[in-house]
C-alpha cells in the first residue's frame, strides 16, 4: 500500500491541511505579539527513492506546495495567497493604530462616521488660527474632523504630520482630503493642558530676534537650527550646516512666518515689516570694467533653476508699501545672490505683477522669474558689497564737498572784484545801416540780376547733365539685370526638352470636333493653368483626367492670343492627345483636348523632358522679371533720349527754368524707388 500512488496523494493531503491548521495558530499568536507581523515556513515534501516513478506528479504537487509557502497571515487571521500581493497596504493612521486600544479606535471612528460638523481648511493650510479653533472645539468633543481644499490637499501626508506637530493630537481616520483627529487619551491631564502654551513659548524660542541672537551669540542659532521640524530629520552634516548658516542669515533680517507649511527652513514675515522705512533709498550700484549690465541666457538660466530648488527667504502677501521688504532683500543680497519670496496662501487680492514692479523700482534687481506662488529677484551684476558701497559713495560725497567749496571760492572773488567795464564813447553800429554799407564798400559789390541769373542758368544746365549720367548708370544697370535673368533663363532650359508634334495624328472629322467642342466647353471638372505654364504635373494630371473621360478642360488666364496658341501646342505634343479647340469664356481661354481612339496610358505619367514644380515656378518668376526690365529700359531710354534732345536745343536750356527742373529730379526719384522694388525681387 505505501507504494500505491492514490494513497501518497492523501497523506501529502492530509499533511498539508495539518500545516495550514498550525500556520493559521502562529498567525493569532503572532498577531498578539506585534502587528502586521508575518510567518514564513517551508513544507516541502522530503523525498524517497521509492517516489522516482511519481516525479511528474511530485513536481505539480510541490509547485502547488510552493505556492502555499509565499502565504501569511493578514489583519484578518487567514492565509494570504500569492495572487493577493507581496505587501499589506499600509494604515494612513498607523501611528494612531499603535498607541490607541483597538476597541477605543473603532469607537472613535464610529462617532467620527457619525459626525455632521466638520471644519473646512482653506488655501492657508494649518495656521495658528485654525490651531487655536481645535484647541476650542476639543474642550467640548474628543475628535475633530476636518476637511482641506486647495494647496494643501494636494500632499495629505505632508499635511497629516504638519497637523500632528501643531497641535500634539493623532490622525485616526484620513482618507482622500478629509482627517479625524483624536485630542489623545491622556488630554483632561494638567501636564497635557499646559501643551498649548508650551508649544507656543518653543515656537518663539525657536526661531529667536535679532537681539537675543546677537546677546547669546553663535550658541542660539545653532540651538535654533538643532531642532528641525517634521521633514527635515534625515539631512545629512552639509545640509545642516547650510540650514544653520541660512537659519543665521534669516534671524538677521526679520520675524519669521510661523504658519509656513513648506520645507525649512521657516521664511521671514515681510507683512510684519515696517511698511516705510525713513529715509531709505535704492542701494547705490555701479557696473564693475568689462561686465554687462544684462544677463546671458545660459546665466538667466542656471540662475532659475539654482532659485527653483531653494526654500523662499520671505513670505509676502500685500502688493503695496514694501521699503520694509526692500531692505530686507539688500541686507540678504549681501550673503545670498538670490532673494525668493513666497506669496502666502489664502490672502485674497494678492498680485504677483504689482509685487515685483515695486520691489524692482525699490531695488533695482533683476527679476528672474514670477508665478502665483514665488517671486525670484538677483541682485544684479551692477550690486557692489557693502565696504564698496561705502568707500564709493564717501568719494562722491568729498567730490560734492569740493565743488561746493570751488564755487563758493568763486562766488566770493567776483563779488570782491570791481567791474572795470567804461561806457563806449561813440555809439554802437553794430546791425545797423551804417555797417551794412562799410562791409559792402570793403568786400566788394554783389552780383547783379543778369549774373544771377546766368549763374542759376549754368546750374541748372548741370544738374540737368548729372541726371542724364545718372539715368545712363541705371540703364546700364538695367541691362545687366537682363542679362542676368536671361541665363538664369538659359539654365532653366537646358533641363527642358519638348516633344515634337507626331506625323501619324488621328483626323477628327468636323462633326466629330463639333460634337467634341460641344462636350468640352459644358464639362465642369477642369484643370487650371497657373503662372507655372506647362511641367510634369500637367501633363500627370491630364493622363489622369483621361483615365475616366475622353475629353479634358485647361483653363488658362493668359491675355496674349499667342501664347494661348503656343501652349495648346505644347500641350498636343506632350501629352499626344488631339486638339479640339480653344474658345473664350469668363473664366479665361478653354483648351479642349481629346485622348484619341486609340490612347493607351504610358508608364510613366511625369515625363522626363519637362520641368518640375519648383524650377517651372523659378522659370516663370524669371520670365516676370525680364519682363519688367524691359519695360523700365525702354522708359529708360525714352526719357534718356529727351534729356539730350533738349540738352543739344541752346533755346530750350534758356528757357529751364528751376520748376522744370526739380519736376524733373522728382520723376528720378521714382525711378529710384522701382529700382530698389526690381533689386528687392532679385535677392528673393
Amino acid at each position: 500500500m505505501e507504494n500505491n500512488p492514490k494513497y501518497l496523494r492523501l497523506v501529502k493531503a492530509a499533511v498539508l491541511a495539518n500545516l495550514l491548521r498550525i500556520v493559521k495558530i502562529l498567525g493569532q499568536l503572532g498577531r498578539k505579539k506585534s502587528l502586521n507581523k508575518q510567518v514564513n515556513f517551508d513544507c516541502a515534501p522530503l523525498r524517497s527513492p521509492q517516489q522516482q516513478d511519481f516525479e511528474k506528479d511530485i513536481k505539480l504537487e510541490s509547485k502547488a506546495e510552493a505556492r502555499v509557502d509565499k502565504g501569511i497571515t493578514n489583519a484578518k487571521d487567514s492565509v494570504r495567497l500569492p495572487w493577493e500581493g507581496d505587501k499589506l497596504r499600509n494604515s494612513n493612521a498607523e501611528l494612531a493604530e499603535k498607541l490607541i486600544p483597538e476597541a477605543q479606535l473603532k469607537r472613535l471612528r464610529s462617532a467620527a462616521l457619525r459626525m455632521v460638523e466638520r471644519i473646512k481648511v482653506g488655501s492657508g493650510g494649518v495656521t495658528q488660527e485654525l490651531v487655536d479653533s481645535i484647541q476650542v472645539k476639543w474642550k467640548v468633543d474628543e475628535i475633530v474632523k476636518l476637511r482641506f481644499e486647495g494647496p494643501p490637499s494636494h500632499n495629505m501626508k505632508r499635511t497629516h504630520d504638519i497637523l500632528e506637530h501643531r497641535t500634539g493630537g493623532l490622525v485616526i481616520w484620513r482618507s482622500g482630503s478629509s482627517i479625524v483627529l483624536y485630542r489623545g487619551i491622556s488630554y483632561k491631564l494638567p501636564c497635557v493642558q499646559s501643551f498649548t502654551s508650551k508649544n507656543h513659548d518653543v515656537d518663539e524660542s525657536e526661531y529667536p530676534n535679532k537681539d537675543s541672537c546677537q546677546s547669546l551669540g553663535v550658541k542660539c542659532l545653532n540651538e535654533a537650527a538643532e531642532r528641525p521640524r517634521n521633514g527635515s530629520t534625515d539631512l545629512s552634516s552639509e545640509e545642516i550646516v547650510d540650514l544653520r548658516e541660512l537659519n543665521m542669515i534669516l534671524d538677521e533680517v526679520g520675524p519669521r512666518f510661523k504658519d509656513w507649511s513648506g520645507r525649512e527652513p521657516l521664511p521671514v514675515d515681510a507683512d510684519l515689516l515696517p511698511a516705510v522705512v525713513p529715509g531709505y533709498r535704492p542701494p547705490f550700484r555701479r557696473l564693475p570694467y568689462g561686465a554687462k549690465l544684462n544677463l546671458k541666457n545660459k546665466e538667466m538660466t542656471y540662475l532659475r533653476r539654482t532659485a527653483r530648488i531653494m526654500p523662499p527667504h520671505f513670505a509676502l502677501g500685500r502688493n503695496r508699501q514694501l521699503q520694509g521688504l526692500a531692505a530686507a532683500m539688500v541686507k540678504l543680497w549681501r550673503r545670498s545672490a538670490i532673494a525668493k519670496i513666497a506669496i502666502k496662501r489664502g490672502v485674497l487680492n494678492t498680485s504677483n505683477e504689482r509685487m515685483s514692479e515695486e520691489l524692482k523700482v525699490l531695488t533695482g534687481g533683476t527679476l528672474l522669474s514670477r508665478n502665483k506662488d514665488y517671486i525670484v529677484f538677483y541682485r544684479g551684476n551692477d550690486f557692489l558689497p557693502p565696504r564698496v558701497t561705502e568707500a564709493l559713495e564717501e568719494a562722491e560725497r568729498k567730490s560734492d564737498f569740493l565743488q561746493d567749496q570751488e564755487e563758493q571760492a568763486r562766488q566770493r572773488a567776483v563779488t570782491s572784484i570791481d567791474s572795470d567795464t567804461r561806457a563806449p564813447k561813440r555809439p554802437l553800429v553794430a546791425g545797423t545801416l551804417s555797417e551794412t554799407m562799410a562791409a559792402t564798400s570793403r568786400w566788394g559789390n554783389q552780383p547783379s540780376i543778369e549774373e544771377r541769373e546766368k549763374m542759376m542758368r549754368d546750374a541748372a544746365v548741370a544738374r540737368h547733365a548729372s541726371l542724364v549720367k545718372y539715368l545712363e548708370e541705371k540703364l546700364a544697370l538695367a541691362k545687366g539685370k537682363v542679362k542676368k535673368a536671361e541665363n538664369m533663363l538659359r539654365k532653366l532650359q537646358e533641363n527642358r526638352e519638348p516633344s515634337e508634334l507626331p506625323t501619324d495624328l488621328e483626323i477628327l472629322s468636323a462633326e466629330e470636333r463639333f460634337l467634341f467642342r460641344k462636350m468640352g466647353i459644358s464639362m465642369k471638372p477642369f484643370l487650371l493653368l497657373g503662372r507655372r505654364d506647362v511641367f510634369d504635373g500637367t501633363i500627370e494630371n491630364i493622363h489622369l483626367h483621361w483615365k475616366y473621360r475622353e475629353l479634358v478642360k485647361i483653363i488658362a488666364e493668359r491675355r496674349n492670343t499667342a501664347q494661348i496658341k503656343h501652349i495648346a501646342i505644347t500641350l498636343e505634343a506632350e501629352s499626344g492627345g488631339l486638339l479640339v479647340s480653344i474658345d473664350k469664356t469668363t473664366q479665361g481661354y478653354a483648351i479642349i483636348l481629346y485622348r484619341g481612339k486609340n490612347y493607351q496610358r504610358p508608364n510613366e505619367f511625369r515625363p522626363k523632358n519637362l520641368l518640375t514644380k519648383r524650377q517651372a515656378l523659378a522659370r516663370s518668376i524669371e520670365l516676370q522679371r525680364r519682363e519688367a526690365l524691359k519695360h523700365h529700359i525702354t522708359a529708360l531710354q525714352d526719357k534718356i533720349q529727351n534729356l539730350k534732345s533738349e540738352l543739344e536745343d541752346t533755346n530750350m536750356v534758356e528757357e529751364i527754368d528751376e520748376e522744370t527742373l526739380f519736376s524733373r529730379l522728382d520723376a528720378s526719384d521714382d525711378e529710384d524707388d522701382m529700382e530698389k522694388q526690381f533689386d528687392a525681387e532679385d535677392q528673393n
